[in-house]
C-alpha cells in the first residue's frame, strides 16, 4: 500500500535538489508547494489527498526538472532525452510500487 511516507523517501533526493518545490505537512494534510524566484513568492500550493495525487505531481514536476537541468530552458528535448527523463520517472515510480 502506497503512504505518504513512502511517496517522500522516494523522492527525497529530488526534492534536495530542486529548489522549486516543496512538500509540507499542514493541518489539512500533504501540500505541494511551488515557489517563484523572480518575486521571491509562492505561486502555487495545492493539496495532494492521497499518496498516488502527490506521487503523480511529483512525477510531473521531476520530469520538468529535468528538462530544465537537461536544456536550461533554451531549447527543445531530443527524443533520446525525452526517453531517458520518461525512464527515469518509470524508475520512481516503480520504488513507489516496491513493498
Amino acid at each position: 500500500m502506497l503512504t505518504f511516507e513512502k511517496v517522500l523517501k522516494v523522492f527525497q533526493a529530488y526534492l534536495e535538489d530542486d529548489p522549486l518545490y516543496e512538500v509540507v505537512q499542514t493541518s489539512h494534510g500533504y501540500t505541494l508547494m511551488a515557489w517563484e524566484p523572480h518575486r521571491n513568492d509562492w505561486y502555487s500550493a495545492e493539496i495532494q489527498k492521497t499518496p498516488e495525487d502527490l506521487r503523480n505531481a511529483l512525477l510531473g514536476t521531476y520530469a520538468n526538472f529535468l528538462e530544465d537541468k537537461i536544456t536550461g530552458n533554451d531549447r527543445d528535448l531530443t527524443v533520446t532525452e525525452t526517453g531517458e527523463i520518461q525512464q527515469r520517472c518509470r524508475e520512481l515510480l516503480e520504488k513507489c510500487r516496491e513493498p
